[in-house]
């Protein structure tokens, strides 16, 4: 049997040669990932909880995580790779390139906390080594990365977007999102000086997450392949690499760039009076047919350039003129990736609150372990001596404040967000009906707590006068 990866935990000031963990004070772990790790096979329940993940829009990542024990979030992701057929497509069946594979997938796996706790278990002790996260973990990227494929594979997008690197590109972002996040945020990070807000005070968080490549040195080289863009003349093409592509999508799931994603996305085309859905819009009217062209030449410089490759310069890329394509000259290319990563983007960020649109019981474990989160975060605001935000005071916390707060980011983010989606992926207005839902149900609570505080109110006056 193959060893198994395992956590280890460290002492505050120790060094990690390959996990840089830049988020301060804290249990820091770093992962040993042996060489020939292998991903189990999985049987009974948690089989037919892959097959559900590949087939239906609604799926419940606790119970699965119940399951899945060992490597959930390797075991689903090569799962989706096999499933959709990109295993084929890159080229992931050989033994050697499949053992490489896995270890990269496990590595990202456990550089995810595990959580505090799991609601499908009924029980909350902490247990095992490193640091434990209520919400952002290992379970919350499964849930996302099971949304991101659902959207791929049963809306529109995989009419609108063909090409296997496009999803191949969205599965991965969706996998590595939060990568080894703290369970605090970005502004706890900028307030207490931490390493990973040094290098990127703007959002520490996500460009962590980002730099996934950098931190998991596994020796996967699935992504050993570039994009041409611009330059009509020998010279003056350049390359978009897959470590460019993903990074960018998990940068903008950054809270604080959605605003100006909505409007980008909602923004109609010239002489329209609104958006259009990609079927009746001109400027995605022909997205398909070019993405196609564009991602054949893609591929046949990369095995061009592979070829050229000598024993004294290996990684040698030679770039000569890009006119071989339609859309790969005068900057079309340019504008068409950035219409095609705009549309991932929308989706990751829809994945990433999925639970948003989960079925009920679901949706409100999540909240519940969120606030979890919140409210460890805010302890350790307390310990450091900064102002404590009112969702993360776990003293002045109420049910009203819990429903309020719901409310309120539905409204503000939750429905903007999955009603943009539907206009553009209509396939996927379920979503949004089901947010819709969720959304009514938390308004219900707001006034049957409140309701429920006044006739508490009322007894304890009465009670008192007595």
């Amino acid at each position: 049997m193959a060893p198994s990866a395992k956590r280890i935990k460290l002492d505050e000031d120790a060094k990690l040669p390959d996990l840089p963990y830049p988020f301060g004070p804290g249990p820091a772990v770093r992962v040993d990932v042996p060489e020939d790790v292998v991903i189990p096979p999985v049987t009974g329940r948690g089989r037919e909880l892959l097959r559900r993940a590949t087939s239906q829009w609604q799926w419940d990542a606790f119970e699965y995580a119940l399951h899945v024990q060992t490597y959930p979030l390797a075991t689903l992701m090569k799962h989706m790779l096999t499933h959709s057929g990109l295993m084929d497509e890159f080229k992931l069946r050989s033994v050697h390139a499949e053992r490489r594979l896995d270890r990269f997938l496990v590595a990202v796996d456990m550089h995810y906390h595990r959580p505090i706790r799991n609601p499908a278990e009924d029980r909350g002790e902490e247990g095992g080594d490193g640091l434990r996260v209520g919400y952002h973990n290992v379970i919350h990227a499964c849930d996302v990365l099971q949304s991101t494929y659902a959207y791929i594979h049963l809306s529109d997008l995989i009419v609108d977007q063909p090409c296997p690197r496009f999803r191949y590109e969205m599965l991965w972002a969706a996998m590595v999102h939060d990568f080894g996040h703290p369970g605090v945020d970005n502004d706890f990070l900028v307030k207490t000086r931490s390493a990973a807000a040094e290098a990127c005070e703007e959002a520490p968080l996500e460009h962590y997450h980002s730099r996934f490549g950098q931190v998991v040195k596994c020796e996967f080289d699935a992504f050993d392949y570039a994009t041409v863009v611009d330059g009509r003349e020998p010279g003056t093409s350049r390359y978009v690499r897959w470590d460019e592509f993903v990074p960018a999508m998990v940068m903008d799931t950054d809270m604080s760039r959605h605003g100006d994603i909505l409007r980008r996305v909602l923004q109609p085309a010239k002489g329209a009076s609104g958006w259009s859905p990609p079927s009746s819009d001109a400027r995605w009217k022909d997205l398909v047919n070019e993405a196609v062209k564009w991602s054949a030449y893609c591929e046949e410089r990369r095995v061009e350039d592979r070829n050229r490759r000598t024993e004294k310069d290996p990684v040698r890329i030679d770039v000569g003129a890009s006119d071989g394509v339609d859309g790969v000259k005068n900057g079309v290319a340019d504008d068409l990736l950035e219409r095609v990563r705009l549309l991932e983007t929308l989706v990751l960020k829809a994945a990433d609150l999925g639970h948003l649109a989960r079925p009920l019981a679901v949706h409100k474990q999540w909240v519940e372990v969120l606030f979890e989160e919140f409210w460890r975060l805010g302890d350790r605001e307390r310990e450091a001596g900064l102002d404590v935000k009112p969702l993360h005071d776990r003293a002045s916390s109420s049910r009203v404040k819990v429903a309020e707060s719901q409310v309120w980011f539905f409204n503000a983010v939750g429905l903007p967000l999955f009603q943009a989606l539907a206009e553009v992926l209509p396939a996927a207005r379920c979503q949004l009906e089901a947010v819709r839902e969720n959304c009514a149900y938390w308004e219900g609570r707001v006034e049957a707590e409140k309701a429920a505080e006044k006739v508490k109110e009322v007894s304890t006056t009465s009670g008192g006068r007595n």
